[in-house]
C-alpha cells in the first residue's frame, strides 16, 4: 500500500514537471518547408549597430517612412532619445522620464530593426517564476542558430527591469559612454504587455545585435523600454522566421565619416 502511494506520488510529480517544461515538446519550432515569396518576410534595418555604438546618433529616416518596411520591431530615435517599440504598425517611444507615447510620423530614427510580423509557431510557457535568462536558454535550445527570428512574448510579468536613454547632446560620445551616464533604469511589478524584438545569429554581429534584443510595451502604456530581465509564470512566445534581411545605410554625414574599423562587440555586451 505504501509502495503504491510512493509510486503514484512520483508519477504525479514527474507528470507535473513534464507539463511545466512548457508544452514545448508539442510545439517544437520548425523552419517552414518553403518560404513565402514576399519582401514582407525579410527583416529590414536602418543603419547598423556599430555605427550607433560609435556615436552616430542622428539619422534621416522618418517614422512615416519606416512604417512601410514593417509593423513590428525595435530601435531608437535621433539623439538616442528613448527606446523605439513598433507593435501592430504603431511606433511608441519609452522616454527616460518614464513616459510611453505613440510618436508622430515626423519623428526620426538613427537605428531601427523591423519586420512585418506573422507568427510561424507559438510556444506556451507555464512555469513559476520563469526568468528571461531561462526562457532564452529554452528558445536557443529549440531554434536554429543560423536563422533570423522575430520574437513576440505576451503575458503577465511579476517583475520587469528595463532601461531608456536620455537624449544626447553634440558632440556625441560613444553609446557605451552615453549610457554609462545617461540611462534610466525602471523596475516594474505585476505588469502585463508585450516583448518585441529579435533573436539574431552570430554572423550578424557588427551590423546588428546578435542574440536576443527585446523591448517591452505594457498594455496600459505605463511601462516599457529595453529589457534587461523579467520573471513570469505564464507567457506565449510567437516566433516568426525571417527569410533574410535588408540594410538601408544612414546617409547622415556622421555615418559617412565615422570610423567603423574597431570591433565594438565587447562594448555591446556591456550595454545589452
Amino acid at each position: 500500500m505504501k509502495n503504491n502511494f510512493i509510486h503514484d506520488r512520483v508519477l504525479s510529480i514527474l507528470s507535473a514537471s513534464i507539463f511545466s517544461i512548457f508544452l514545448i515538446s508539442c510545439h517544437s519550432a520548425r523552419m517552414p518547408a518553403s518560404w513565402p515569396n514576399s519582401d514582407k518576410d525579410f527583416m529590414y534595418q536602418y543603419s547598423i549597430i556599430d555605427a550607433l555604438m560609435a556615436g552616430v546618433f542622428d539619422g534621416n529616416l522618418r517614422v512615416g517612412d519606416l512604417k512601410p518596411r514593417g509593423d513590428f520591431g525595435v530601435g531608437t530615435f535621433n539623439k538616442v532619445d528613448g527606446e523605439l517599440i513598433m507593435l501592430k504598425g504603431k511606433v511608441y517611444k519609452m522616454s527616460a522620464d518614464g513616459s510611453v507615447k505613440e510618436v508622430s510620423d515626423s519623428d526620426s530614427t538613427s537605428a531601427a530593426f523591423v519586420k512585418f510580423f506573422k507568427a510561424d509557431t507559438t510556444i506556451y510557457f507555464n512555469e513559476p517564476n520563469l526568468s528571461y535568462e531561462k526562457l532564452q536558454e529554452y528558445l536557443v535550445e529549440k531554434l536554429n542558430a543560423n536563422t533570423i527570428y522575430a520574437i513576440k512574448i505576451t503575458g503577465s510579468f511579476s517583475s520587469m527591469t528595463t532601461r531608456a536613454a536620455s537624449p544626447a547632446k553634440p558632440p556625441y560620445s560613444t553609446l557605451t559612454a552615453h549610457l554609462g551616464e545617461h540611462q534610466k533604469l525602471f523596475n516594474y511589478n505585476n505588469t502585463t504587455g508585450t516583448c518585441v524584438g529579435f533573436l539574431l545569429p552570430p554572423y550578424l554581429a557588427r551590423t546588428n545585435v546578435p542574440g536576443f534584443h527585446l523591448h517591452y510595451l505594457a498594455d496600459d502604456l505605463k511601462a516599457g523600454g529595453h529589457i534587461f530581465k523579467f520573471n513570469t509564470n505564464s507567457v506565449a512566445v510567437e516566433i516568426d522566421f525571417a527569410k533574410g534581411f535588408t540594410i538601408e545605410n544612414n546617409t547622415n554625414a556622421e555615418f559617412l565619416n565615422v570610423n567603423l574599423k574597431p570591433d565594438r562587440g565587447a562594448e555591446l555586451k556591456k550595454i545589452e
